[in-house]
């Protein structure tokens, strides 16, 4: 099997708008099975915010979001940039 086939994208977090204390950001780095996610803080204000920076250019063929039954977004929104000066 090729590895980089599967491989997981290598990126660090870099802003994060709030986060539970129980479900802090973080988790979304552990990219395992045993990672409880992340949930914004109770009665926040929205929109809430993560940007991911990924460490190199990356080709990103899928993007899986898992929402709990009771809290699922209403709206997700991706953007992508490619900085050059880094």
């Amino acid at each position: 099997m090729d590895k980089k086939k599967n491989r997981r994208v290598n990126f660090r977090i870099s802003q994060c708008s709030s986060e539970d204390p129980d479900y802090p950001v973080s988790e979304l780095l552990l990219q395992s099975p045993n990672s409880k996610g992340w949930q914004s803080k109770r009665f926040c204000q929205y929109p809430q915010t993560i940007v991911y920076e990924l460490v190199e250019p990356t080709i990103i063929k899928q993007i899986s979001i898992l929402s709990h039954q009771s809290k699922i977004a209403t709206k997700v929104v991706i953007h992508n940039k490619l900085d050059m000066n880094k």
